[in-house]
């Protein structure tokens, strides 16, 4: 990096804040290392290269712009998005005036924010000696967003603080679960043959990546041992994964429940969510009633009240009661995309599986939650 070269650029108002939102939601203000608060800029032939990171996860996106001298410069993430977002439209004129001085330039309006040294600011990991897997963006981004809702927020269960990413016979399998409920989606269209990939990718960087993938073109996966790299559009975010084993998602899949029940996804949705009003922090359970093809919705609440809601469902089998957690169940729910949806159960003590029913019940992506002790 050539610090010291002084570094020139024209770029569109637009065009830069674009970019530093794309970055900074890595950055964090309050780390014990300066340079991390800071954004990285280079530049390259006609466009500027933005980097950000919080030593776990960078994020790198390039854009378009006049250089009129190259270099590189590193600006705090914090400043330079406050000042740029207040800047009227046009064309800003950036430069790295000293060694530690970036003047910001917009008509009439003139800033100068301190900078640091390039140089301390921590490499990008290289994947050139690393063959790409091709996704569909649309399609990776799909089977995050189906199952990163069940992703572990509890830091103390490490592992499951991210999610399972599976290539394996021509199938690519992703997994989430915080012990309570767990998502599963698999996707086999154009997924090559013949590769073994088992690794478990950050919650964050799933949550960066739902954001930054635009659901067009292509998006390159990279593997090593320690980390993974996603390269889209003019982004590239890396990521260290998470070490330690997954549970054996195929050991939590019911595979001896014989009730079965269908019911219209919208209605359905719309039910749970009205009893929904009716539970607080301390109770939040549902009693579901299944008798003669109705779908029977309790909640007793103490020092709230009761509810009580009946409705159409296709249920084969004995009369049986459960309790979930509303929650749980509407977040499956919120990602089923076929008019029906089928709720598969043994008894009210053991799992409930929530998946898609479309002439028959669809395998490749399935929800399984936990009852509550009635």
């Amino acid at each position: 990096m050539e610090g010291d070269s002084g570094m020139k650029i024209t770029i569109g108002r637009q065009d830069l804040l674009d970019a530093v939102n794309k970055v900074k939601t890595v950055v964090s203000p309050k780390s014990a290392l300066p340079i991390l608060s800071h954004i990285l800029m280079e530049t390259g032939e006609s466009q500027v290269r933005l980097t950000a990171t919080d030593l776990k996860i960078s994020i790198e996106c390039s854009v378009d712009c006049t250089v009129e001298e190259p270099g590189s410069l590193t600006v705090s993430s914090q400043r330079l998005s406050s000042i740029v977002s207040e800047l009227p439209g046009g064309d800003i004129q950036l430069a790295l005036a000293e060694s530690n001085v970036v003047t910001l330039k917009a008509g009439k309006i003139e800033t100068k924010l301190f900078s640091m040294s390039p140089d301390e600011f921590p490499p990008m990991r290289s994947f050139d000696h690393v063959e790409p897997i091709i996704f569909q963006q649309s399609m990776l981004k799909g089977l995050f967003s189906k199952t990163s809702f069940a992703i572990c927020s509890d830091q103390t269960r490490y592992n499951l603080t991210g999610l399972l990413f599976e290539i394996q016979d021509g199938r690519a399998t992703v997994v989430a679960t915080d012990g309570r409920r767990m998502s599963l989606c698999m996707e086999s269209e154009n997924i090559p043959q013949g590769l073994s990939i088992k690794v478990i990718i950050p919650g964050k960087m799933i949550a960066e990546l739902e954001r930054l993938l635009s659901g067009d073109g292509e998006v390159k996966l990279f593997f090593d041992e320690t980390q993974a790299a996603f390269v889209f559009d003019s982004n590239r975010l890396v990521s260290a994964l998470i070490e330690g084993s997954f549970p054996n998602y195929d050991m939590v899949i019911p595979k001896k429940h014989d009730k079965e029940a269908c019911m219209n996804t919208a209605a359905f949705m719309e039910a749970i969510r009205r009893t929904r009003t009716m539970t607080n922090d301390k109770f939040n359970s549902v009693r579901f009633m299944f008798d003669n093809d109705r779908l029977t919705l309790r909640v007793v609440t103490p020092e709230v009240g009761e509810y009580l809601e009946e409705m159409q469902a296709e249920y084969s089998g004995e009369p049986m009661e459960i309790a979930f957690n509303p929650d749980f169940i509407l977040d499956a729910l919120r990602h089923i995309d076929t008019p029906k949806t089928c709720l598969v159960l043994k008894d009210g003590m053991s799992p409930g599986l929530v998946k898609p029913f479309a002439d028959g019940p669809v395998d490749n992506y399935l929800n399984i939650v936990m009852p509550i002790r009635i």
